[in-house]
């Protein structure tokens, strides 16, 4: 376990504790895969990272809806900056990748 649920809502983590320890294994598995399993002890920043991950599957689980576009009695309106699921899972990998050492993301060490 790289992070208890004590240090995940130290770090405003929004997931119930029920929740929990299933995002925490899916965040672990997903975290793993994108450093390739070279983490060998948690850290704070894998910390941090855990918890931005758990906040997203959250998201996903309780079908948090975007809204990118409203039309009311014949007047349309879009929002540009809406994002997709897979746009906001790329912003948390790109995060990811800003907070971890170039050792952890990289796939040239």
């Amino acid at each position: 376990m790289y992070l208890t649920f004590a240090e995940y809502k130290s770090l405003s983590g929004k997931a119930e504790e029920s929740d929990f320890p299933r995002l925490e294994l899916l965040a672990r598995k997903k975290l793993d895969h994108w450093t390739q399993g070279r983490i060998t002890a948690p850290d704070d920043d894998i910390r941090l990272c855990m918890t931005l991950i758990i906040d997203r599957l959250d998201d996903d689980q309780n079908g948090e809806q975007d809204v990118s576009s409203v039309s009311n009695d014949g007047v349309s309106m879009s929002f540009a900056d809406a994002k997709t699921s897979d746009q906001k899972w790329e912003d948390v990998y790109d995060r990811v990748v800003e907070i971890l050492p170039i050792e952890l993301v990289s796939l040239c060490v």
